[in-house]
């Protein structure tokens, strides 16, 4: 779900744009939940899966950059859009 809302948002702010950069990681420490070191790794490993998934390329460091004019950003999204919406018709066929 995080994916499909990231590209959307990137994809309706990306007008005159150049790149978008990420920095893929936890941004709120405040809960102290991830005090074990692999775990904190495997977090942030899995955030930075979906930026891949989106078409983020590693740049420098832990950023990572995004050209708007790529396509991988388009087809991503499509894909998204098609799994966000089988979720809801199968969510949609538990509820009935």
């Amino acid at each position: 779900m995080a994916a499909v809302l990231g590209c959307e948002a990137i994809h309706r702010l990306m007008v005159g744009c150049r790149a978008t950069a990420c920095s893929p990681g936890i941004a709120d420490l405040s809960s102290q939940r991830l005090t074990d070191r692999s775990e904190w790794d495997r977090v942030n490993a899995k955030i930075t899966q979906g930026w891949e998934r989106i078409g983020f390329r590693l740049y420098r460091g832990n950023v990572y950059l995004l050209s708007p004019a790529s396509q991988d950003l388009e087809e991503q999204r499509g894909v998204l859009r098609g799994q966000l919406a089988d979720l809801g018709a199968s969510w949609r066929t538990t509820i009935s």
